[in-house]
């Protein structure tokens, strides 16, 4: 168990306004709280300004290995669309996710044109995003999957995202990616 704890924890950014009702991130960090709340933290953001003062703040983010940010995606602009405010990569503060691992939960933002900006503003070690739009239940199921592994069984994020991609082929859509 000691060994488990060195993998580090997460942070479960949500930018899904509460009036949508159903959110990834409440399913993903309920669930992974049952077994060890003390290593998942959840905060909810409910503007861009929050969102990029709360990125700032590196001593908050230092406690984390990996973040995940669920937010609505805006393919055609290359950016994030939050309750109140777009957030395009070249926005987020430079180096905020400086060797960490990044999940995005948030539709067709695995494309080039926003995870290389993305990746050189943040440093960004490895980030996984959808291909394609991503329905709420599918999300939730590949994330879930993807942190039990990494946070229970002490899985690589490679491996973790290997064996999830392997587990939900055909059964969760959304056509996650790898990047590193």
């Amino acid at each position: 168990m000691k060994g488990l704890r060195k993998k580090g924890k997460l942070l479960i950014i949500e930018g899904i306004p509460k009036s949508e009702k159903l959110n990834e991130s409440l399913v993903l960090s309920n669930f992974l709280r049952m077994t060890e709340p003390e290593r998942v933290k959840a905060r909810r953001v409910t503007s861009k300004t929050e969102f990029l003062n709360y990125l700032r703040r590196k001593t908050d983010l230092a406690k984390f290995r990996y973040v995940h940010i669920s937010a609505h995606g805006d393919p055609d602009n290359s950016r994030f669309e939050l309750p109140s405010g777009f957030v395009s990569p070249e926005e987020f503060p430079i180096s905020c996710f400086k060797g960490k691992v990044v999940t995005i939960s948030a539709c067709s933002t695995s494309r080039i044109d926003f995870i290389d900006p993305f990746m050189g503003q943040t440093g960004a070690k490895h980030v996984i995003a959808p291909i394609y739009d991503v329905a709420f239940i599918d999300a939730a199921v590949w994330y879930i999957n993807f942190y039990y592994l990494i946070l229970h069984h002490g899985f690589t994020p490679r491996n973790a995202f290997d064996r999830t991609d392997e587990i939900l082929r055909g059964k969760a859509k959304g056509g996650f990616q790898y990047w590193t």
